[in-house]
Parts: C-alpha cells; sequence; structure tokens
C-alpha cells in the first residue's frame, strides 16, 4: 500500500495472536496499524484454552515455564506471584500448575501495557470472521473479506488462528439433541448435565483430565467413563530440574532418534534426575529432528509411536493424576480401550455398542451425555474453516501430506502449491505443526511470534522463493 503506513492482519486473536501483537508492538519503529481479528469476544487474548469456563483448568505447564518472553524466563512467575498470590490456596512456586485462567490475564495485561507503551503503533480490535483474502495488484496489498464487516486491506498476514475444533466422532444426527458435545471448549460442557446422569468422555488426553476432574469438583454423582482406542493416559509431571540434552544433530531417522533418547535416559538416571526432564530438554532439537526425518520414518512414527510419545510429553499434574486415582478407586471413573461401533437413542439415554481392546466380543455402554475430547483436527479441508479452504482451493496454502497443518518456511511463511512463498504472510502455531511437530506449546509460540515479527520489521530477511530454503 502507498498510504506510508504499513497495515498488518493478525488472523486469530487468541494466545498467538497476543504474543504476535505484543512482540511488533514492541519491536516496530515505523508507523504501522496492527488488525487484531478474533471470532468470538469471549477468547480475545485468551483463546480457547486460556478463557476455559471449567471449574478446574489448571495449567499443564509449571507456572516458571510459562513466560511469554524468552529473555525472560522468569516473566509468568513474577507475574503471577505479584498479581495472583493472594487468590491462591497454596504458596506459588515455578514448580506449580496454576489456573489457565490466570494465564489468560497475563496475555491481556501484557498486551494492554505494550500498546500504551509503543508510539509508533495502533492496533485496531475486529471482532468477526474473517472468509477469505484477495491480492489486489494495483495497490500490492491483501484485502481481506469478512461475513458482517466491511473489507480490510493489509501489506502483511499473520495466520495465528489456533487450533481447530476436534472431528466429530459420532453422527450428530444420530445422538440425542445437546447431549453430545462435538467442541469440549466451546462454553460449559455441563449446562445440561444433571447431578445424577452418566457421561462418557471420548478421547483420554489433557482435555479429558480436565473435565473429570472439573465434574468431581463440581459434585457430579453420575459414573464417568473414558473410552479411546489404546487406553493410555498421560503421564505426570515432575520437579523442574536441570538436565542438557546431548543429541546428535543428525539424527535424521526413528531409531537413531529413540537411541540418542534412551542414552540421555541412562544418563540422567545416573544423575538421578527424572525422565520428564529428559522429555523437556529434548525440546530445542524437536522441530529439527523433524524436519530431517524422511517421510517413511514419520509414517510410522504416527501410526507406531505417537500414542506414546504423546503420553510422556503432553503431561498433567500430579494433582491431576491423584484426582483420577480417587474417583477411579471409589468405582466413579471407569477407563475403557476399545472401538465404538455404533450409537443408538434409547428414551433419554444413548446406547454405546463397543469391542473392547483385546475382546472379540460386542459390549455395550448407557449414558446420558457424551464429550468429544479427541483434540484438534488438522485435515483443514475437512474442518468448518472457510478461510483455510478457499486458500487451500486458491492454491495459496497447501496441506502436507501426513495431513497434519500445511506446508511452511523456516520463519512459518506460508508456502504455495507451486512451492513459491506466499508474500508478505507467516503462521504461527498449529498451522507449522506439519514442518516443525513441536508448535503448540507457549515455548515454541513465543519464539515463532518474536521471528515473524523480526521477519517484519526487517524487511531484508524475507521475499524469496522457496529454493533458497533447500536443505535447511
Amino acid at each position: 500500500m502507498s498510504t506510508g503506513l504499513l497495515n498488518i492482519a493478525i488472523i486469530g486473536a487468541g494466545a498467538s495472536g497476543t504474543i504476535t501483537a505484543i512482540q511488533l508492538l514492541n519491536k516496530l519503529s515505523t508507523k504501522a496499524n496492527i488488525f487484531l481479528i478474533e471470532k468470538k469476544e469471549q477468547t480475545l487474548f485468551r483463546g480457547a484454552a486460556y478463557s476455559s469456563q471449567l471449574v478446574y483448568e489448571p495449567l499443564n505447564v509449571q507456572s516458571g515455564r510459562m513466560s511469554i518472553y524468552n529473555h525472560l524466563p522468569d516473566h509468568f512467575y513474577d507475574w503471577v506471584v505479584a498479581n495472583r498470590q493472594a487468590q491462591s490456596e497454596t504458596e506459588i512456586t515455578r514448580d506449580s500448575f496454576v489456573s489457565r485462567r490466570w494465564f489468560g490475564d497475563y496475555l491481556t495485561e501484557n498486551f494492554e501495557e505494550a500498546k500504551q507503551q509503543s508510539e509508533n503503533v495502533t492496533v485496531e480490535i475486529v471482532l468477526a470472521k474473517c472468509t477469505d483474502i484477495a491480492f489486489n495488484s494495483a495497490d500490492e496489498c491483501y484485502t481481506l473479506s469478512f461475513e458482517s464487516r466491511d473489507d480490510i486491506q493489509v501489506d502483511y498476514l499473520v495466520f495465528a488462528c489456533g487450533n481447530e475444533p476436534p472431528a466429530d466422532v459420532l453422527e450428530k444426527e444420530k445422538v440425542l439433541g445437546g447431549k453430545y458435545i462435538s467442541n469440549p471448549w466451546t462454553g460449559n460442557p455441563f449446562e445440561k448435565l444433571k447431578a445424577n446422569e452418566d457421561v462418557l468422555l471420548i478421547g483420554m488426553g489433557l482435555t479429558m483430565v480436565d473435565h473429570v476432574v472439573s465434574l468431581q469438583k463440581s459434585q457430579h454423582k453420575g459414573k464417568i467413563f473414558c473410552f479411546s482406542r489404546n487406553g493410555y493416559l498421560p503421564l505426570p509431571h515432575a520437579p523442574i530440574q536441570q538436565f542438557v540434552f546431548d543429541m546428535n544433530q543428525e539424527a535424521k531417522e526413528v531409531k537413531q532418534v529413540l537411541d540418542a533418547l534412551w542414552q540421555n535416559l541412562t544418563l540422567a538416571k545416573g544423575q538421578d534426575i527424572s525422565w520428564q526432564n529428559v522429555m523437556d530438554a529434548l525440546r530445542p532439537y524437536t522441530a529439527g529432528i523433524w524436519k530431517r526425518m524422511s517421510l517413511d520414518s514419520k509414517k510410522y512414527f504416527l501410526k507406531r509411536l505417537r500414542s506414546y510419545w504423546e503420553i510422556h510429553r503432553h503431561r498433567m499434574p500430579v494433582a491431576s493424576a491423584n484426582y483420577l486415582k480417587e474417583l477411579e478407586g471409589a468405582g466413579q471413573l471407569k477407563f475403557i480401550a476399545g472401538s465404538i461401533q455404533s450409537v443408538d437413542c434409547k428414551d433419554d439415554t444413548m446406547v454405546v455398542h463397543y469391542i473392547a481392546k483385546g475382546d472379540k466380543n460386542e459390549s455395550t455402554l448407557a449414558v446420558h451425555h457424551i464429550i468429544n475430547c479427541t483434540g484438534p483436527s488438522s485435515d483443514y479441508y475437512k474442518t468448518s474453516n472457510t478461510l483455510f479452504k478457499n486458500l487451500l482451493n486458491k492454491g495459496w496454502m497447501k496441506q502436507d501430506a501426513l495431513k497434519l497443518g500445511i506446508e511452511t518456511g523456516v520463519r512459518g511463511e506460508i508456502i504455495k502449491s507451486n512451492g513459491v512463498v506466499l508474500n508478505h504472510a507467516f503462521s504461527i502455531g498449529p498451522l507449522r505443526k506439519a514442518m516443525e511437530w513441536e508448535t503448540t506449546a507457549i515455548r515454541e509460540i513465543r519464539t515463532q511470534a518474536e521471528n515473524v515479527a523480526l521477519a517484519i520489521v526487517l524487511p531484508s530477511l524475507k521475499n524469496y522463493e522457496m529454493a533458497v530454503e533447500t536443505g535447511l
């Protein structure tokens, strides 16, 4: 655009988009305007993860590891001690798993502070759903279209849209209306659940954990069933210990990576350091390992090892693990591994037909409510995201071979279907999973946000074709 004012659209104003906006506010020394675009006001600055309405919603990472700044590792810890200790039932330490809502408060406060301190940048909040983007060749800018407002023209695009809702595991028209919750992070999933009714949660990841403990803390009396194909539960966290991972930078196949992991686990055990800290020490290398791995190795990992990786990498607080043990011991909570065959409605219940793992015969389970906790969908052709579907169909984005996300460059540049970078367009967070695997936690998002901000602030670092990236 020729106005002399740099216009930037950040599509998605949850954690990823907010941290990106903060980085731009802190780094831009020229006049600029940021359009911070979010579909729902209740998720502004927080996204789904940090605007939870559950009774029990702790962070799944210790407070000492949740700073939004790489150069200030204790930034969130210091903030939460100074601002929320009085509200906490226990002393807040770096190992504490504090409220998700408090982290949302932290994001909001830091955004407002950065906005007030910036002398060059203004921010316009756009509460609307972006449905398509066109390129205006005359003005050399992008035009964003919306469902409920006028178009916006910008020079730069940053896609920070967060996770897509889970793919439906049941046919909605075949289950009782309002008693099947397809997206567990929208509103209050227990709004229509009576205290004595039985509920089934499909999926046994961290989403399940928070929902089950929230039911317990809400004095729920009905039975709680949790179902997944393998029956594996997230493992518990351990106290933070310092460990440096000795990684073979040439490792590019699954066996080589597993060998390196085993060697480091053995080394850590000799130093009385928990395996959890070894997994965390691997994090700086994960993206590089994933990029070097062959497609066959990635397929093998996803088919054979992913479920084991998930329970070791995405862990739950010890307190959460204890709550689950208590409920299971009391007979109120039951975990089932197997495959669902069908669901029938009978009176006010849903009858689930399934085959348990290791069994050949079909079993049934009658419940009043079903909640889908299977995790976010990453096949963007099958989601309800109109914007991504339009961009994929016009070739502005390219889905990866494993349908984990889209193809991106080393700084999150959007890669078109012809292999060329989409000019002035970047991605943050889950969209980059296909290329980096580890890309949804604050630790990775804060680095991505800073690098994208630098690429916008320093234009000489961009405007090239993907041939430049070969081998990186």
